[in-house]
């Protein structure tokens, strides 16, 4: 392996494995708190951070107050849409002001073994006594978390550890834990297995970013804890959201001999200030020098509403996936979690090669495969929950769903993973209702208003000029929308859930927007905030009126496309909206679209990024360095900031990437040459999005750069705030940097609006020899995309090689820097040379 240079030196890699080596404690701790999140595992349901199971000695919770030598800790373990509400506190309110705040939990902690060395009960902690030897890898290729740890008491009692952990791709409510144990003495050892019920979430009052408004456990049990022979299962309800939540554990001792005593211990509840909810099972063995002791630990978890499930039912539900991964064991879920890998790994690889002692470019390696794992992780795959900004890895943001998930995620999975692809639309549709609550309480008549920050769909931003005023949001889904139907060629999606919100969302923009005499009768949407969040409250914002366009007139291209195709379902559907759906209303569709208001400036080139940026003062203060906050927020105030042209993150250059055809070459350049200078990037999403730029306009050394900050961002914790969680976004965005930038991938329309063209214009950057990636279209067919240098006729020259390596029943059509081909089952291969 080899060592890297980088912010946090701790990580060797050979490419599918992030490793940590520390030989004294002072080095690991310096880590710990941030590497939690970057050792997280999660298979969409569950997320779990990367702490000890048998804990530190010195750890503390950062609500804690004193201010000592331990070692700052959140020992998170989340499940994705499992929230508490409570009554946003306004110092001054208004109508419509969001009403409730949403905070994914921190849920009961099965994580924890604690063993007990001799007949003195000596705990074993990484922070006391001596350790050599220590490494831990999250095992990319594999689904899995490894530790080990040759440790030595202060008594001097020596044992070597192995521990396994994986969080079951296969079995969303289960994860799973090896715990090793091989002692250098014969003598007494206790094993302590613990889940936990009294838990609490991080506490941020000042930066919501960070944690939440929660103070204390906000899980109550409503029933004693179920007894399990070697485990149990605790029952627990929310304060305000009432959700139902069912958390177990069982486990498995395998010591060469029975324990001499096997003890599980349950307390209930003891009182409404005393909530004390804990599962222990206690073994001691007799161990003997050098025989291996193994703990294999069952963790499940399962939640529903409280008018959606009963206890009863959730409790049946876990008591047999628990005893199915009992019965399958440790090594059986391993297998499933390896096959699962594979399967994934075999569809969506991307490789990238240099010169061999190129360490950078085996950072980059090592930081798209990290970033895809984790994005593989956070996605809900139930249809009825969705990405959060910071995954399932931390208590960032509150565990919300933003437009990360239209903008960025989903291209991801688009065309990595179509099914959920579909169930993070799907998400969207089943909070439909939700957008339309919003919309009437917004003073919209009709359509929907989707939340801009939200886990069950209401609206829960409390800063509205930098939340419910983000009205993009609703054409953001609709672009996901539209992009999903003609890669994927669903029709079917589109019929029963796609064209509804469609429709709804259009519907929301006729009414927001108004012509307006003094500009030729153009149609102008006012008083809305655009993607970047340093300019809030503007008229005809571009971003958001061009993505407006494009909502309206996909609208009109739906319903002609479902009156015609599937006559029955559009009759229901335009019956079933309120009011009901007319021609009149499509038309109408259509003339707000084309008389949409642009700002441009044909004499620059330029797109206003809103009607008055170019009249605002240039920023004249110094930006300041990063430091795990926007920088200018630390000392700027808000109105400050929206007087000035400077940009948290992209917006004119975003649209400009989004919508390919409505921009020259030149005006590309020229508009990513103002707006870069004045982006600070203090958003995750923005560097991404100005690389794809980058490299579409020719500027390919400034795209290598942003490619270089964004693929490492969390491994190298660019941003200062890590220990958070990682930036699900900007993972999504390393893959599209790629993808969309280095090899130039755009969706030219097709035949009709389910099918679309890939079109590819690749180059290979100065610093590799090769980089090569899969990528799935219409479903069914997987293209392996390969750049590379070669000798051509006696030079030096890069080629370009097209492979259909499954689906190639069916023909694929492709271009290649505008030649189309064809590609099937007859000729799946096609080579390109590049013209220097």
């Amino acid at each position: 392996m080899t060592q890297h240079t980088t912010k946090n030196p701790s990580y060797a890699s050979d490419n599918w494995k992030i490793t940590e080596n520390f030989s004294t404690w002072k080095e690991l701790r310096e880590h710990f708190y941030q590497n939690e999140s970057i050792f997280a595992l999660g298979n969409g349901y569950i997320g779990m951070r990367g702490t000890f199971e048998e804990g530190l000695k010195t750890t503390r919770h950062p609500n804690t107050a004193a201010k000592n030598e331990s070692v700052v800790s959140v020992d998170g373990t989340y499940l994705n849409g499992f929230y508490e509400s409570q009554k946003i506190k306004y110092p001054e309110s208004a109508y419509a002001y969001a009403e409730n705040s949403q905070t994914m939990l921190n849920v009961p902690n099965g994580k924890i073994i604690n063993v007990f060395l001799g007949d003195s009960k000596e705990p074993l902690y990484i922070d006391t006594g001596m350790f050599t030897d220590y490494s831990r890898t999250l095992n990319m290729d594999r689904g899995l978390l490894e530790r080990k740890l040759s440790w030595q008491s202060e008594n001097g009692l020596k044992v070597d550890v192995q521990v396994k952990r994986l969080v079951s791709f296969k079995r969303p409510n289960i994860a799973a834990i090896e715990f090793r144990l091989i002692p250098h003495f014969n003598g007494s050892i206790k094993f302590e297995s613990i889940l936990n019920g009294n838990v609490q979430n991080v506490s941020a009052e000042s930066d919501p970013r960070i944690g939440s408004h929660l103070d204390g456990c906000v899980l109550s049990s409503v029933n004693d804890p179920i007894k399990l022979p070697e485990g149990g299962i605790l029952q627990q309800v929310t304060s305000h959201s009432k959700m139902l939540l069912v958390s177990a554990m069982d486990n498995q001792l395998d010591s060469g001999s029975k324990p001499t005593s096997v003890t599980p211990e349950y307390q209930g509840v003891k009182s409404e200030k005393d909530n004390d909810n804990v599962i222990k099972v206690v073994y001691e063995v007799q161990a003997q020098d050098g025989t291996p002791i193994a703990l294999h630990k069952f963790i499940a978890y399962s939640y529903a509403p409280q008018n959606s499930a009963s206890f009863d039912s959730l409790v049946t539900h876990i008591q047999k996936e628990l005893a199915d991964a009992r019965q399958l064991g440790f090594a059986g879920l391993e297998d499933e979690q390896r096959a699962y890998m594979d399967h994934f790994w075999e569809q969506a690889n991307v490789s990238i090669k240099g010169k061999p002692n190129d360490t950078s470019v085996a950072q980059l390696q090592e930081g798209i495969r990290f970033n895809m794992f984790h994005m593989l992780q956070a996605a809900g795959r139930n249809g009825q929950t969705n990405i959060g900004s910071k995954g399932l890895t931390g208590e960032g943001y509150d565990g919300h769903y933003f437009w990360d998930t239209e903008m960025f995620a989903a291209p991801f999975f688009q065309f990595v993973e179509p099914e959920v692809c579909r169930k993070l639309l799907e998400y969207r549709f089943g909070t439909l209702k939700q957008a339309r609550q919003r919309a009437r309480e917004l003073s919209h008549p009709r359509g929907a208003a989707y939340a801009w920050r939200t886990i069950n769909g209401e609206e829960c931003s409390a800063f509205f000029p930098a939340g419910t005023a983000q009205y993009h949001i609703n054409a953001d889904i609709a672009y996901a929308i539209r992009s999903y139907v003609a890669s994927t060629e669903d029709t079917q999606f589109l019929v029963d859930q796609g064209a509804e919100m469609i429709f709804e969302t259009a519907r929301l923009w006729a009414d927001l927007g108004e012509y307006v005499p003094a500009r030729g009768n153009a149609f102008c949407i006012h008083g809305v905030t655009g993607p970047d969040e340093y300019t809030a409250i503007v008229d005809n914002n571009c971003f958001t009126n061009m993505l407006a366009q494009e909502n309206l007139r996909y609208a009109c291209e739906v319903a002609h496309w479902l009156k015609e195709t599937h006559p029955e379902d559009y009759n229901k559907l335009a019956s079933k909206l309120e009011p009901p759906l007319a021609a009149e209303e499509i038309s109408e569709w259509a003339r707000a679209a084309d008389a949409m208001y642009i700002p441009y400036d044909p004499q620059t080139g330029l797109f206003a990024q809103d009607d008055g940026f170019f009249n605002r003062a240039s920023w004249r203060w110094d930006w300041g360095k990063r430091d795990g906050k926007d920088v200018l927020l630390k000392r700027f105030h808000y109105l400050v900031i929206y007087r000035h042209q400077i940009n948290k993150q992209a917006d004119v250059v975003l649209a400009l990437y989004l919508l390919p055809n409505r921009a020259t070459l030149e005006e590309k350049r020229r508009n990513f040459n103002y707006y870069e200078q004045i982006t600070t990037h203090d958003s995750s999403l923005s560097t991404c999005t100005f690389g794809i730029v980058a490299s579409e306009i020719g500027y390919h050394g400034r795209a290598y750069n942003y490619f270089m900050e964004t693929a490492r961002m969390d491994l190298d914790d660019h941003h200062g705030n890590v220990t958070a969680g990682v930036h699900i976004a900007n993972m999504a965005g390393t893959w599209m940097s790629l993808v969309n930038g280095f090899a130039g991938l755009r969706l030219e329309s097709g035949r009709h609006l389910a099918e679309s063209i890939p079109h590819y214009k690749p180059y290979l950057p100065d610093q590799w020899d090769e980089y090569s990636f899969r990528v799935c279209h219409s479903r069914h067919c997987i293209l392996q995309v390969t750049v590379k240098r070669s000798m051509i006729n006696n030079r030096n020259g890069v080629e370009v090689e097209y492979e259909l390596v499954s689906g190639n029943s069916q023909t694929l059509n492709v271009k290649h820097h505008g030649i189309p081909f064809e590609l099937d089952q007859t000729n799946s291969k096609r080579s390109f040379i590049l013209a220097d």
